[in-house]
Formats: structure tokens, sequence, C-alpha cells
């Protein structure tokens, strides 16, 4: 089910069969082939292992930790709101990503999905950004980790000491990633039981200290104030707080990268989603709303070395305080190792379609079935990105708003193809998916403008380069070269190379 190349005509016989495919009915291999490509990859992920992938991704823990300031500055107290409505708005993009990546159970996730129902330069583009959001928030999340752990030892280190570290911590998740696909799930694994399990403990610790202790515990009152921290309009300050859910809660095709080293992926990837992104934003309720009723003065807490760390002190202790903070470190860095996985299976995806210039290299597996040389491309291109440390919250800006475009162009198709009947029928489908997929859409151009307008020169200069850079190396593809000008993604070649073993 090729199509040919410059041929409307094959388009469009491509997407009435996507829409014929029932993903309910096929075994993955057969629909797999049923969709054109020939599995590759060797399927060994369960129902954990996908939903860890997808928790690990999100990292509830360190992305509240980590981030948690961007709403205190914005609107103090009050974040509360914009997390619960922002947050309640991205899970609605989950659902709908979940019912795409039933739909279409391939490595690549919405690169794939985007070119078979959105055209090729769309689709390559849409991976390009959301590849770029793997390493950047691959670079960003190692950044943030090194003062961290280097406070917990009394040093600190200057740029290009940060720089050194953070390469550490990449090299160690690069390590991770290409031993197999066994080894980095178990690693994933075992981060997010660790992480699940002493997090919830100690957050039923700090409800039990602030109903029971001594520390002062704020009214549900406070959670309509300010603190002092907006002068005049609230509407912008309410929008920058509304990117914190934004930053947390992100990735949501990361499971769906790996649906071809997933058993019944149809069906296990999208629930995978689902929890773990409902998981995640129920227990980001729960502890946020904590934090703010245990908070002292905004002011006294954004001074702090870290803002969390600072609240949890006088209503744990000390020692429990830098627990919480050490769980906060390694669901961090679980979510570096997971994004890294996911980025690589992108760039294989695409070298695969032969989209990518040196396609045969980041085709190739090495013998455990891991795109190996993809994944020291994702390492040494984040290496580079921290050399950038002194623009982290710039990166981080950068990190979101692909995300956000990616995925916004993956809810516009979606939507557009199941209007016109050309989806195939998914195992996992949104209900009310005439509105929900509308107001998706509609909230993701609204995160678009509210990230480049808080900071247009550098985001927007920033987003400038790597658009430009997609359409360069689009260009540079062997495939585009060639004057292939395909409608969708092709299938796999019946004898790929995978020779090569890093």
């Amino acid at each position: 089910m090729t199509p040919l190349p410059g041929d409307r005509t094959s388009r469009s016989a491509q997407l009435t069969r996507d829409g014929e495919l029932d993903a309910r009915q096929a075994a993955d291999d057969a629909y797999l082939e049923g969709l054109g490509y020939k599995p590759q990859l060797s399927r060994k992920l369960g129902h954990f292992s996908a939903f860890a992938l997808q928790f690990g991704t999100i990292a509830p823990i360190g992305g509240i930790v980590f981030t948690f300031a961007v709403g205190l500055v914005a609107v103090g107290p009050a974040m509360f709101w914009p997390w619960l409505v922002a947050g309640g708005l991205q899970i609605l993009i989950a659902l709908c990503v979940a019912e795409a990546c039933s739909a279409y159970p391939i490595a690549g996730g919405a690169y794939n999905i985007v070119s078979r129902l959105g055209g090729t330069f769309l689709g390559w583009q849409t991976g390009w950004w959301i590849e770029l959001a793997h390493i950047f928030s691959l670079a960003s999340s190692c950044i943030a980790l090194v003062p961290v752990i280097l406070s917990w030892f009394g040093a600190s280190v200057g740029h290009w000491g940060l720089v050194g570290a953070a390469a550490g911590l990449i090299l160690i998740s690069t390590l991770i990633n290409i031993a197999s696909v066994r080894f980095s799930t178990r690693f994933v694994n075992a981060g997010v039981i660790a992480t699940l399990t002493a997090c919830v403990l100690v957050t039923v610790g700090v409800a039990v200290a602030l109903a029971f202790g001594d520390a002062p515990v704020h009214s549900a009152d406070y959670l309509f104030t300010t603190d002092g921290t907006v002068k005049g309009s609230l509407l912008l300050p309410l929008l920058y707080a509304a990117l914190l859910p934004c930053i947390v809660l992100n990735g949501f095709d990361v499971s769906g990268n790996t649906s071809e080293e997933t058993k019944d992926a149809a069906r296990t990837v999208p629930r995978a989603m689902v929890r773990a992104n409902l998981g995640s934003y129920g227990f980001g309720t729960v502890v946020i709303l904590l934090l703010i009723l245990a908070m002292g003065r905004v002011t006294d807490t954004l001074a702090g070395v870290q803002p969390v760390t600072f609240i949890l002190d006088p209503v744990l202790g000390h020692g429990l305080a830098k627990i919480f903070e050490g769980l906060a470190v390694l669901g961090l860095f679980v979510s570096a190792v997971v994004l890294q996985l996911a980025g690589a299976r992108v760039l294989w995806a695409q070298a695969r379609d032969n989209k990518l210039p040196f396609g045969s290299r980041f085709s190739s597996l090495n013998k455990e079935r891991v795109p190996a040389f993809a994944v020291w491309v994702t390492a040494g291109v984040a290496v580079l990105s921290t050399l950038w440390s002194s623009l982290y919250v710039v990166l981080i800006a950068m990190t979101v708003v692909l995300w956000v475009a990616g995925y916004g162009a993956l809810l516009t198709v979606m939507w557009l193809g199941k209007l016109r009947g050309t989806v195939p029928t998914a195992a996992f489908r949104v209900r009310g998916w005439r509105v929900v997929f509308p107001l998706t859409i509609a909230w993701s151009v609204l995160l678009c403008v509210v990230l480049v307008h808080q900071n247009p020169r550098q985001v927007g200069v920033g987003l400038l380069i790597a658009f430009i850079a997609g359409i360069v190396v689009y260009a540079l593809s062997p495939a585009r070269r060639s004057g292939r000008r395909t409608a969708g993604p092709v299938s796999a070649d019946p004898n790929p190379p995978t020779g090569h073993s890093l």
C-alpha cells in the first residue's frame, strides 16, 4: 500500500483504505501491515510499562517542584485556579491524542499520524517540532537537576561546570536507552514505582501535618488572593499561570511512540495515556493545594533556593522535605530518560520513511532492536542545547510551544479526518469529539500566542530558527532530493538496513 509519488489519487486511495481499517479487530502486526509498515521492533512492553513511560514523562512531582514558581510569580496563591482549568483542558488534549494513537499505533506518533492525514510536509514538520521538544526537554531537565544535586553536597558550579554536569546526566540517560528496551523500561518502571509510593506517603504526611500539626495553615479564602503579586488586570497573569499545567502535563504521545514495541498497542497505549494523565492531574491538584495552604509569604517562598522545599521544611521537617526533593530529582531524571527514548523513535520513524538525511544510519537497529544511532544523536543535540543554559526559561518556553504546535497540528488533522471518515476506527474513542476536538484546537492556538507573547523576542526568534532548520533538513532528505513527493508516509523497505550495531 505504498502511495505513488506525487499522485493525488494515490493519497485519496490511502485515506480511503485507512478509513476502512478497524483497530478493534486486527492483531498488532497485521494491523501495522495494514497501515503499510513491516514490523521491525520487538513487542516487549505491557500495560504497566506503557503507563510508566507516559507517567514517567509527565513526572508530576518533578514538574511541580521545579516549575511551581511559574504560577506563584504570576498570580500568587490564586495559581490553583489556572492549574485546575488549564489542567482540565490539557486532559482533553490527552484524550484526543489517545484516540489518534489508538487509530494509528505506529512508531513516531504524531509525525506519522499528521503525515497520513495532513500530507508529508506538515507531518514531517510536526515530527521535527516534537522531536526538538523532546531533546530540549531532555537538556532543560538535566540543567535543572544539576544545581539541586550539587546543593546536597554544598557545591556550586559556573556555566561550564553546569554544562559538563548536565552532559554527564545526558550520557547516563543515553547508556540506559541503548542497553535494550527491556532494560530502559525496567529502569523507568522502578523509578515510577518508587516515586509513586514515596510521594503518596509524603503527600499523606503533609495532609496529616497540616491537619494535626502546629504549622500555620491558610483557609480556603487564601486561594482567591494574589498576595500582592498582581498590580492591575488579572487576565494576562492568569494566562501566564496557566502555563504551569502545560509545562507539567505534556508529551502526550510518548507511549504512542513505542506503539510498535507494545503488546495490543491499539488498546494498551491509549489506556496508558489516559490513566497516566488523569493520575498526574489529580495527584498534582492535591499537591499544589497542600503547598499553597502550607505556604508562608509569597516573597519569602520565591526567595528560597527551592520554593517547594522551603514550604515543606517547617511542615515535615528538614529531613523529610529533602527526601521529597530527592524524589522530585529522581522523577525528573526518569522523565529525561523517557523523553530521549521517544525522541529517538521519532527520528527512527522519519528515517524509515526515507525522510531524513543519513536515513540508513538513523533507521538502523542494534542487536537489541534499539535505534541506537538515533539515541546518540539526540544526546549530542541535547548537550549542544545545554550551552544555552543561561536562557533556561526561554528553552522551557520553546519546548512547550513546540509541543503545543505539534499537537495542535495533530488535533486539527484528526478532527478533519474524522469529519471526512478517513480515520481508522480506533479501539479508544472520545465521546463528544465534534465539540472536544475544536475546543482543544482553540486552546492550543491560545497557548502558542501566550507563550510567544511572554517573551516575543527570544522565544519568537528561537522558534523561527527551529522552523527554518526544519525546512532545511526536510529539503535535504533523500526522498525530497530524489524528487519523490509522497502525500504521506511510505511503507517500509521490506529489507530495511539493520546491520549497524552501536
